[in-house]
């Protein structure tokens, strides 16, 4: 059994999602519970393979082992059923840098990037900081989440300058764990089109059972020349410190030419100690990630009974995947600076989910923390609520 009740200090270790709040707002006492990483450690192996490797002492430069690609191609196996080959991994410092590197080369300056929202939002930052137009084609949210595949091809049929599709699978914020059928159904219509899938998969093993994630890789085989998935091990294992990330992309020629500039970026130069915490976590984690995600499960659950009972106007289901909370707060008519007031006047940080695109109201509460943590910060949620007198 791992313990991930037990509550550890990150402050004062560079933590972006912590150590911000002393530093940049001179603020002494605020939980937070936006950014995605977890305050979990990771599993002990990961640890122990990094100062073994530490212990060496010497730390030139560095190239994947065979034990680094080994690993992926296992872990995809295993928990994806992907058959995947060496030549086909580039790997990279992060899923974001990849995917600026991907719009980049595959979109030129007068072409269209499609994204569906509300998403993550380096979705539509990222080809927007690199002159690439984004357009627009929000999912479906009632009175379930699916794609809006009619719009969607509707679009493609009009705009023939839109070459690429940037998707969430799992999806990040509203927690939906795409099924084989909605994503051939996304696939036939891509194709038909040419379009490029960027499939990010960087949450797919984060899916609660009796779920289990449908790679874009694994629909079917004709679609996979047009489709590169980017993975990694750093939300599963939190090890977003150690820059290790993926590509995985069947286009032999996509691939040769990625690579190409990921090398003459940077963007493949992993820290040394990415190599050991990828191949320690995909070797040993199996049992730390089931107990993690059994752990995480029980927060959302009882984040579910924490709200129907203090906050019953708020809407949220517990997620298929991920561990982010979405949670529609505008039956209460919070102003706009909510996320603003809680974090300053609260002390609790949540992340606003205007960022999102098309989600006024919601806010992304991150649930892979000690109990203890969650129920402190929703706590502090529903106090500042209750001095500002916004519960009916």
């Amino acid at each position: 059994m791992y313990d991930f009740d037990s509550v550890y200090s990150r402050v004062g270790t560079s933590s972006t999602k912590w150590d911000r709040y002393v530093s940049r707002y001179h603020l002494e006492d605020v939980i937070a519970l936006w950014v995605a990483d977890m305050d979990f450690k990771c599993p002990p192996e990961v640890s122990e393979a990094i100062v073994h490797r530490a212990e060496h002492g010497i730390f030139g430069y560095t190239d994947p082992s065979d034990e680094c690609l080994n690993a992926i191609i296992s872990w995809e196996k295993r928990h994806h059923q992907i058959d995947v080959r060496k030549e086909n991994i580039v790997l990279t410092t992060g899923v974001v840098y990849a995917l600026y590197t991907l719009v980049e080369q595959l979109v030129k300056k007068e072409e269209k990037v499609m994204v569906m929202t509300p998403v993550y939002p380096p979705f539509f930052n990222t080809p927007a900081s690199i002159e690439r137009e984004v357009v627009y084609c929000p999912l479906i949210l009632e009175p379930e989440v699916r794609i809006d595949l009619e719009k969607m091809e509707r679009m493609l049929k009009e705009d023939a300058s839109i070459k690429m599709l940037i998707f969430c699978n799992p999806h990040n914020p509203v927690g939906k764990s795409w099924t084989k059928d909605e994503l051939e159904e996304l696939l036939e219509i891509t194709n038909r089109y040419d379009l490029i899938v960027v499939s990010d998969e960087i949450h797919a093993d984060l899916v609660f059972e009796p779920l289990q994630h449908v790679s874009m890789l694994g629909v079917n085989e004709k679609f996979n020349q047009n489709v590169v998935l980017l993975g990694a091990p750093t939300k599963t294992f939190n090890l977003a410190g150690m820059k290790i990330s993926y590509a995985l992309i069947p286009n032999q020629d996509i691939c040769s030419e990625f690579a190409k500039r990921a090398k003459a970026s940077g963007l493949s130069s992993i820290n040394i100690f990415g190599f050991e915490a990828l191949s320690a976590a995909y070797t040993y984690g199996d049992q730390w990630l089931k107990e993690c995600l059994a752990y995480i499960y029980d927060n959302m659950v009882w984040l579910k009974k924490f709200l129907n009972e203090q906050l019953p106007l708020c809407r949220y289901e517990v997620p298929e995947s991920t561990y982010l909370a979405w949670v529609d707060f505008s039956a209460y008519e919070v102003p706009d600076n909510f996320a603003e007031i809680l974090k300053f006047e609260g002390g609790v940080e949540l992340q606003d989910g205007r960022g999102f695109k098309d989600s006024e109201g919601f806010q992304r509460i991150n649930c892979a923390c000690p109990r203890e943590t969650l129920v402190k910060g929703m706590e502090r949620v529903v106090d500042c609520m209750k001095k500002k007198n916004w519960l009916k």
